[in-house]
This record gives C-alpha cells, sequence and structure tokens, in this order.
C-alpha cells in the first residue's frame, strides 16, 4: 500500500513562540542589539558594557535558568536602568518572550520613563521591532502587543494595576517611593504585584531602586537576599583587590568644593597609592562581584564593616548554585565612569552637603548624599543601637574635663519628678566644616528649682581643660518649662520655672528658658518673649522673658547624626569615660518609628530627661539660637566669674 505523503507547514507565529533562545549571554545579546538615544543618552551608539562593567554580572544573573529574583541597590545615575532593565526586556521580547510588567510609583512616572527611555531604546533595537505587530493601535504609550507577548507599564496608585495581570516578568523600579497601601482593602502594592508572578515557574523579578531608610522596600529585599554581592576591583598600583569606601577618597587639608572638585583622588587601601578617575575606569573592566560570607552582609554594609575578601564568594560560584533564587547587587555612585560619578563631583556634593548642615540648615541635602551617592539608608534605624553599642562614643577622658580646644560649655536641664536633671556639654570647632564636635563633660540631679544648689552650681562649677592651665565655664544654660502639676499642685511647672528664671536674670546668672515646639518648625529653634505669667489670668513679668522653643524633632535627629559619626572622625558626639548606663538609657528612651502613613515619628519608651536635657544644651550652639555670639566669647579662665545675660 503505497504511503500517503503529507506536508504540513507550521505557521510562522507558532514557529516564532517554540523558537528556543539563542545561544548567546544576556550581556553578549545585548552589546550586539541595544543601541542608546540621543534623546536620553550623553553618548548615543551601540550599547558597550565596557563601558559600564559592573553591569555585567546583573545581566548574567538574568539570564540564569536558576535565579528567579534580582535586587539592585544602587547609586544614582549608575547606568541601571538604560544599561540593565531596559536592555533585559529588549532581550525577553527578542529571545524568550512572556508577559511582561515595568511597575513604578504612579502613573506619571510611567508616562515619563516610557518616553524618554523605554521607547526611544525599543525603537533603535532591530530585533525587537520585528516582533511588533501589523495593528497600529497594538502599540502605545502604556501597553504594548507583540508577536509572542505583552508589554505592559503599571503603578501602584491602583489596586486593578497591581493585582490584575498574570506576569512572568516583573520589573519594579525605583520601589522605595511605593506606597503602603491602595485601595479600600488596603492592598500592600509591592506583595499585590509581587503575586502576579505565581503562576510562573520561570518567572523574573527585578527589584531596583536608590534607598530611603532600612525600612523601606529596597533595602527590605536586600536583605532577604541569599547572596549580597559588591563590586572589587584591583589596584592599578598594585593588583590588590578591593571594595571602593568612601573614607579613602581624598583631598588633602583644602576644603573648598570647587577645589576639591578638580583635585578628589582615591586611596589604595593596600598600598596607599593615589588612584584616579581614569585609574578607576580602567580598574572596573578588571573587576569581580564578590558577597560576603557573614550573617548579616546588609548591617555590614550599611555600618561601613570593611569586608575580607579571603571571607567572601565569588560571583562564578554562586550561579553554578540550583538553589540560589535571590540575589541582590549593592553599588555605590562613585563607581561610576560618567562625570557625575568622579570622586572630585561626589568629594563636592558631601562638603556642600555637611557645610548646610553643620550651618543650621535643614540636613535634607546630606540625606540626599547618602541615598543617591553611598546607595545606603539613612539611618533612621540607628536609634534602636543597643547600650552596648551606644557606649562605644566613650572617650579616654575622665569626668569633668574639657577635651583640648574646647570654646564654649552649655548646660541643659529639664526639670521632672521632683528634681532637675542638667547636662553639660564642651564644644571643640571644626573649622574646615564650619561646624563643632560636643563632648559629654557632666551630668548629674538637684533638686527643683533650689534657690542654693542649682544656682551655685551654675555659678561656680568650671571643668579643667585638657593640656591647658585654664578652666571651662559655662557660658549659657537652657531650661526646659514645660510641665504640669509641680509638687502641691497649687501651681504648674511652668510658672515656677518662669519665677525661678526671673530670680535668675536679676542676678545675672545666664538662664534660658526653653519649650519644645508643638507645632512644624523650619529652623531648629525660634526666639519669643514672655510677658505674663501662663493662665488667662497670669500676673506680668516684669522685663519679661526670653524662651525659646526647640524643634525637638530636627535636634533628635541631629544628636543620632553625630553620635553616628565614625569613631575619630569630626563632628562625632563623644561621652567622658565614667558615663555610665543610666545616662545611655534615657539616650534610648525614644524610638524613630514608621507609621502607617509612611512618616517616621520618634516614640517615647521610658524616662528621657538626661535626652531632653542633651537637646537643651546641643540648641543652644545651634547658629538659629546663640551659637556664634558663644563661639566668639572667650570659655577660658583661670578664675571663674558669673557670665552676664546673652544679648540676641
Amino acid at each position: 500500500m503505497k504511503q500517503a505523503n503529507h506536508k504540513y507547514k507550521i505557521p510562522s507565529d507558532l514557529r516564532a513562540i517554540w523558537k528556543p533562545p539563542d545561544e548567546i549571554t544576556v550581556p553578549d545579546w545585548v552589546e550586539k542589539n541595544i543601541r542608546l538615544s540621543g534623546k536620553s543618552c550623553p553618548e548615543p551608539g551601540p550599547l558597550r558594557i565596557s563601558r559600564t562593567p559592573y553591569t555585567r554580572g546583573p545581566l548574567l544573573a538574568l539570564g540564569s535558568p536558576f535565579i528567579d529574583w534580582v535586587v539592585l541597590c544602587f547609586g544614582r545615575q549608575t547606568g541601571k536602568t538604560e544599561g540593565i532593565l531596559i536592555p533585559y526586556i529588549c532581550y525577553c521580547i527578542a529571545q524568550d518572550p512572556g508577559p511582561t510588567v515595568y511597575f513604578l510609583p504612579i502613573q506619571e512616572k510611567c508616562k515619563e520613563v516610557e518616553a524618554q527611555k523605554m521607547a526611544p531604546m525599543l525603537e533603535l533595537c532591530e530585533a525587537v521591532q520585528k516582533q511588533r505587530t501589523e495593528n497600529p493601535d497594538d502599540y502605545s504609550n502604556l501597553r504594548k502587543v507583540f508577536k509572542t507577548m505583552i508589554f505592559s507599564m503599571a503603578w501602584g496608585g491602583s489596586a486593578s494595576q497591581a493585582t490584575t495581570r498574570s506576569t512572568r516578568y516583573l520589573f519594579r523600579d525605583e520601589i522605595d517611593e511605593q506606597g503602603k497601601s491602595i485601595g479600600p482593602d488596603g492592598i500592600d502594592p509591592m506583595r499585590g504585584i509581587e503575586q502576579t508572578t505565581s503562576n510562573f515557574s520561570n518567572r523574573k523579578i527585578i527589584d531596583a531602586s536608590t534607598p530611603t531608610t532600612s525600612e523601606g522596600n529596597i533595602w527590605q529585599e536586600l536583605k532577604r537576599c541569599q547572596y549580597i554581592f559588591e563590586y572589587w576591583i584591583p589596584c592599578s598600583h598594585c593588583g590588590v583587590f578591593q571594595i571602593l569606601y568612601w573614607e579613602n577618597v581624598k583631598f588633602g587639608d583644602n576644603h573648598d568644593p570647587e577645589i576639591v572638585e578638580n583635585i578628589a583622588w582615591y586611596e589604595c587601601e593596600s598600598c596607599k597609592e593615589k588612584i584616579s578617575n581614569l585609574d578607576k575606569c580602567l580598574m572596573l573592566n578588571s573587576g569581580e562581584w564578590r558577597a560576603r560570607l557573614s550573617d548579616d552582609p546588609c548591617n555590614e554594609i550599611m555600618k561601613n564593616i570593611r569586608a575580607q575578601i579571603e571571607n567572601t564568594i565569588s560571583f562564578k560560584d554562586v550561579l553554578k548554585n540550583r538553589r540560589i533564587k535571590k540575589i541582590g547587587f549593592h553599588l555605590p555612585k562613585w563607581y561610576s565612569t560618567f562625570s557625575g560619578g568622579s570622586f572630585g563631583t561626589i568629594a563636592k556634593d558631601f562638603l556642600e552637603a555637611n557645610k548646610a548642615f553643620n550651618e543650621g540648615e535643614d540636613f535634607t541635602p546630606m540625606r540626599n548624599w547618602r541615598k543617591f551617592n553611598a546607595a545606603l539608608p539613612w539611618a533612621e534605624e540607628a536609634i534602636s543601637k543597643s547600650e552596648i553599642e551606644l557606649m562605644g562614643n566613650r572617650i579616654d577622658l575622665p569626668p569633668k574635663i574639657c577635651p583640648k580646644n574646647t570654646i564654649t560649655l552649655t548646660c541643659g536641664i529639664d526639670p521632672s519628678e521632683g528634681i532637675n536633671f542638667w547636662v553639660v556639654l564642651a564644644w571643640v570647632p571644626i573649622p574646615e566644616y564650619r561646624g563643632f564636635s560636643g563632648h559629654l563633660v557632666d551630668y548629674g540631679i538637684a533638686p527643683n528649682f533650689n534657690e542654693n544648689e542649682l544656682e551655685m552650681f551654675l555659678v561656680n562649677m568650671s571643668y579643667p581643660i585638657k593640656e591647658t592651665t585654664h578652666n571651662g565655664r559655662i557660658m549659657l544654660s537652657g531650661l526646659d518649662t514645660g510641665g504640669s502639676e509641680y509638687e502641691a499642685a497649687d501651681t504648674t511647672m511652668t510658672e515656677a520655672a518662669y519665677l525661678w528664671l526671673a530670680r535668675m536674670r536679676q542676678k545675672g546668672i545666664n538662664v534660658i528658658g526653653t519649650k519644645g515646639s508643638s507645632h512644624p518648625m523650619k529652623q531648629r529653634a525660634k526666639m519669643t518673649k514672655i510677658e505674663k505669667m501662663p493662665g488667662p489670668k497670669g500676673k506680668p513679668i516684669a522685663g519679661g522673658l526670653i524662651l525659646w522653643e526647640i524643634n525637638t524633632i530636627a535636634m533628635k535627629d541631629v544628636l543620632w547624626y553625630h553620635l553616628q559619626i565614625e569613631d575619630g572622625k569630626p563632628g562625632r558626639f563623644t561621652f567622658n569615660s565614667g558615663t555610665d548606663m543610666d545616662y545611655i538609657k534615657h539616650l534610648l528612651s525614644e524610638r524613630k518609628v514608621m507609621q502607617k502613613n509612611g512618616q517616621w515619628e520618634w516614640i517615647r519608651k521610658g524616662r528621657n530627661h538626661w535626652l531632653d536635657a542633651t537637646l537643651i544644651a546641643m540648641t543652644l550652639v545651634e547658629n538659629d539660637c546663640y551659637g556664634l555670639q558663644l563661639m566668639t566669647r572667650s570659655v577660658t579662665r583661670k578664675s571663674v566669674i558669673i557670665s552676664k545675660g546673652v544679648e540676641r
């Protein structure tokens, strides 16, 4: 019997679906097919990974058949969007199609990224254009239907956007800007959009962002990674592999930001030779991603604990492990080969941010510097430091001794529980930063508004200054006037404080009233004048009293900023060697906690009186308060004298 000869022709659309990916790595495919547009890139033309060598590792991870989740915690303008995310989207469309969603915080951001970055790169990729359909309606700004897949832009402000699409490839960009909940049911947009990938065994989730705080999405995802990779490069002089740490960026004794921008260099961790920006660019091509073999690498990275290469694992070895599903990459901006990532540019930004902070302005510039350049969260969580960790701020200087070069002392007093909690701080100038280092000289308690003990302490107490024959005296004291009932309940704490302050003024003793602000303030302190005693029928106060409102939220942030400065660095807040746990517990009595609305608030957990006294003493040297006037007065005297009132 003659066998029938049947010929079946498989439709081209099915052949495209069944066609396996080319035998080529993702980085090699990207270099072969991706072109950068002059609309969004300063260097248009073929994408060359040698320009940003650190992008090769994440692209290889995305091509791994085992890894299904990659986290990119990068500094700003390091090439993560146009060097990793969009090129990989092009690869997916052309080589390994599947429903894809690019997820951003808001719709306006989706439109901006699509128009400025996404569309130009897709249009210049021939392999992607071959997958377009003939129907023009299939290709809109926020939704593109290709022959073998659908690509969509989505945003976190809508519950339907975050939960309705079944997705194989999920790109979540700028995730630290995502809200905490959406819709009437309070859906978490991050978890909602993640669930759309659950039906795909070959899914890929890519998270990318600069960090905000340690409670932010990117840092939390990084902490969940099985390995966190950092980029090690060999010194161009000695060949020793090392991570580039900010502390090794040097600029000599000149702190003029404009000059520093042109002279800054990197000092090799091993041989101490100078590494220029050009050297850095050449070294990057020989670099490699390595992960720390420690229990908490995120904590070590955030605290700037140096890694030892013998205690790391290479990226290549991790790629071979079938059990590794989620990995992360951390990269500061100073690794960038673009002009904005030069050592000088970042050093200039640092000096300007530090100057703004120390001159009493909002420290947003320093917070942004840390996030955008160091790719580290702002250390809101530092308030959770343990007592043991905080005791590390003690230095080898006995109680009641001022550090060398002390130029003024201030005292903060917090009346409570029938006693006064007081703190004395010494201040040492840091000319290059136009700021000061604070040191806890002394602290204790005294009876509330005692006519003798507290008054005599403020008048007669003096503290020797290290390596001199002089004694330092308290130039100015601040007393908290807040409070409710006092002793027998026939008067308030505020009334008692006003009467005591008035008597101190008559005697020429330098004490001012303070009060924590109950409303938002731009400045850290604001002066007001009190004309009468509290209450609707309060008696007039002869001559009135000066009262300073303190922005306690800002000042707590200031205190913790200085407590966290690295040991030995200018600006670190230090304690005398006799500081005990009682004082430390007061400093740790308040925690900064993120609320449901995404805002941070200070929450009191215990007795905080020495904390309040410390904040008062710190505020007095702020430029928003008496700072400059105190700093221009001489504090050293061989014999102690009573200081007169400071005029504003």
